[in-house]
């Protein structure tokens, strides 16, 4: 990669220190010469698409409508619905052909957004999807799409299960552990109009962002996000 590129980091949300896995994220993909720029409001960081273009938006963040009595501590503060100005601004922005990197809870967000599935290529499914307490997941690239090393690595996570995937999503990826020994999609990308998605459903915290196998993986997926290069 010859050139500079510039990314919005869209965070915020309970539950996780998100400034902390933020700050991890910009320090891995800086090697690729991307200039991160960290956005708490999301309101204000997707409508900025529109006039302020980036070459990378991350959607590092627990955002959503919280639905439950579970939420009630949080909803008055936390809960967010994207107006449709922030909607559009995302969809134009990817059927402008640009690149969009999903992390951990990214895949939680916006649940009264039914366009948000496609864009990222999957989604977590209330009532279905759940995930073991943090602890050791085996990450193994999938032989049938070599987007990534062959390696597979070590991380410790919390490993979501039961998400639910697009047909035409592509999986980079699958994890298992002690507590969930069925291999489940961690890591994937597709194509939404013209732009180019990937998503990993790791990073919960700065540690395994910062694994190095794991930070390896997230450059080569953001690689192909930006340029459409296979590898490394």
């Amino acid at each position: 990669m010859n050139r500079e590129y510039t990314q919005l980091i869209l965070t915020g949300g309970i539950f996780h220190d998100f400034e902390a896995s933020a700050q991890a994220l910009a320090a891995v993909l800086a090697p690729l010469g991307i200039t991160s720029r960290i956005e708490p409001d999301m309101e204000a960081g997707l409508a900025s698409l529109a006039d302020s273009p980036v070459d990378l938006v991350t959607v590092n963040a627990l955002r959503w409508e919280m639905i439950g009595e579970k939420y009630d501590p949080y909803r008055e503060t936390e809960a967010y619905s994207p107006s449709p100005t922030a909607r559009a601004a995302l969809s134009t922005y990817l059927a402008q052909g640009g690149a969009l990197l999903g992390l951990h809870t990214a895949s939680i967000c916006f649940s009264d957004w039914p366009e948000w599935t496609a864009l990222l290529g999957g989604h977590w499914v209330w009532g279905t999807s759940w995930h073991p307490q943090p602890e050791a997941v085996t990450v193994a690239p999938s032989p049938e799409n070599p987007l990534l090393s062959p390696q597979s690595f070590n991380v410790f996570d919390e490993l979501y299960t039961d998400l639910s995937l697009s047909p035409n999503t592509e999986v980079l990826a699958s994890a298992t552990s002690a507590a969930m020994p069925q291999p489940q999609p961690v890591m994937w990308r597709h194509q939404h109009t013209g732009g180019r998605v990937v998503y990993d459903a790791l990073g919960h915290d700065r540690e395994s962002l910062l694994q190095p196998d794991h930070a390896n993986a997230l450059r080569e997926m953001v690689r192909w996000a930006l340029t459409s290069e296979e590898t490394l």
